[in-house]
């Protein structure tokens, strides 16, 4: 069996391939994508798998807007972004591309105003930290 393993998985279209060597059958090489853990064998199709590209540009969509809701709007950018470059025979997006993409998704489905805010709660821990620093400083100088 020679199994010559192509430049990306044909089923997420990954580029990070490894190459196994089973303990009990040394002879049979396999070739498994670091992404999806799927099998490549020789009667993988090269090309597209049984999904097609509009499903998995729909389902990457899906998957932002959730993200934006449940966590955020950078997450759901960030997610849309790797998904995106992760498509085979796709020329890749940049974060302005992505960020303006998954804007307009939200506004076409007018969810702009339910996406989750971010925590202001930093700047009022780090008011407290300072006002106990400058409050334990004020106090060791008057014990002197």
């Amino acid at each position: 069996m020679t199994l010559i393993p192509p430049a990306t998985c044909p089923h997420c279209g990954s580029t990070q391939l490894i190459r196994t060597v089973p303990e009990k059958d040394p002879f049979n090489v396999m070739v498994i994508c670091h992404h999806c853990q799927r099998v490549i064998s020789e009667d993988t199709p090269a090309g597209k798998s049984g999904k097609d590209v509009n499903a998995t540009v729909k389902a990457i969509n899906e998957r932002s807007i959730q993200l934006c809701l449940n966590s955020g709007k950078i997450h759901g950018i960030k997610h849309y972004h790797t998904e995106m470059n992760k498509l085979p025979g796709s020329t890749g997006t940049d974060l302005m591309q992505a960020k303006t993409a998954v804007e307009e998704l939200l506004q076409a489905r007018g969810l702009t105003n339910a996406v989750k805010k971010p925590n202001r709660n930093g700047c009022v821990i780090t008011l407290i930290v300072i006002l106990l620093v400058i409050a334990s400083i004020v106090y060791f100088y008057s014990q002197r």
